[in-house]
């Protein structure tokens, strides 16, 4: 079903009580919210806290259900909103191609459907769901790409030996890696390195053997926060402070301190704004529940960048988390 005519079918389901439509998300109702979060911890955690904060004067319950990165998990929580008639989901797909199915299933049930952070590939993303709410991954990698530049630039003449800890799994990573990719190009880089690893406890095993391997590495590129913090432990673990810099994408309390240790490991972030992401999603939800079309279909919040160089920003983020 296209999206215009999705929304006139709400637009009737807000105005009037009818036969299988609408699940008891009348005004004077709770408006029940299934989420799926990819990971417990992290931005996502920063994600789901705000939904929590929001939810009463929102008049929304959040069922908030971590699949672990597991599309066989994803595929039985989601098919559970479905069987129990949740009023929309906000999910962030495991899977490009493999959350298909169970976004289909909800789909078919009637089901709204706001991604955040990933989503289904196109063209099904817009077929299937209502809107996506992230960041523009662009202008993330752009963002932590000329910051990378312009260090190599100030501090190593202009040429640098780097590598990369990667999500690209994700749809979004591949994204941020053109961005990170086109800003890197205004100096000259050699790539020794990519690897994926987006899981701490993983990455940073990745990250320690490709410094082993390539122990001339001047930068480590991390597209995601997991991978920031893994980076700066493999630095310190292989006896490299002071010689390889991390810059990455995504912020959370521990790269927080990581940007202010002394050691200035980790140079720069750009940030994700999970709790941005939040509350958008939740504007999204409210247009639904109230049959009004929420505008277009993809919802950019704002990427702030975080410096080791100004702590201020950073002091003030770790202050609200």
């Amino acid at each position: 079903m296209k999206r215009s005519l999705r929304f006139a079918v709400l637009a009737v389901c807000a105005a009037m009580t009818i036969l299988g439509c609408g699940r008891g998300s009348t005004s004077g109702d709770t408006f029940t919210v299934g989420v799926t979060t990819l990971f417990p911890t992290g931005t996502l955690a920063e994600f789901t806290a705000e939904l929590n904060r929001l939810a009463d004067e929102s008049n929304m319950t959040f069922d908030v259900q971590d699949v672990s990165n597991d599309a066989s998990k994803e595929n039985k929580i989601l098919s559970a909103f479905a069987t129990n008639k949740v009023d929309l989901v906000m999910a962030s797909a495991v899977s490009p191609t493999g959350s298909l199915a169970a976004l289909n299933r909800l789909h078919a049930a009637g089901i709204p459907i706001v991604c955040y952070n990933t989503c289904l590939a196109p063209p099904q993303d817009e077929a299937l769901t209502e809107a996506f709410v992230t960041n523009d991954q662009l202008a993330l990698g752009d963002s932590t790409g000329r910051a990378a530049a312009d260090y190599i630039r100030t501090n190593l003449g202009g040429n640098a030996t780097i590598a990369y800890l990667t999500c690209e799994t994700y749809d979004v990573c591949k994204q941020r890696r053109q961005g990170l990719n086109a800003a890197l190009a205004t100096v000259d880089v050699t790539v020794v390195a990519e690897q994926e690893g987006f899981v701490v406890d993983k990455a940073t095993p990745v990250a320690t053997s490709m410094l082993s391997a390539n122990p001339n590495i001047d930068v480590i590129i991390a597209e995601n926060e997991d991978a920031v913090v893994a980076a700066a432990n493999a630095v310190k673990a292989r006896g490299l402070t002071g010689k390889t810099v991390v810059f990455g994408i995504g912020i959370n309390p521990t790269v927080a301190h990581l940007l202010l240790s002394p050691d200035k490991t980790v140079r720069q972030v750009t940030g994700q704004a999970a709790e941005e992401w939040a509350r958008e999603a939740v504007r999204v939800a409210k247009a639904i529940r109230e049959g009004q079309d929420p505008g277009h279909y993809h919802h950019f919040t704002p990427g702030p960048s975080y410096t080791a160089n100004n702590p201020g920003p950073v002091n003030e983020y770790l202050r609200t988390h």
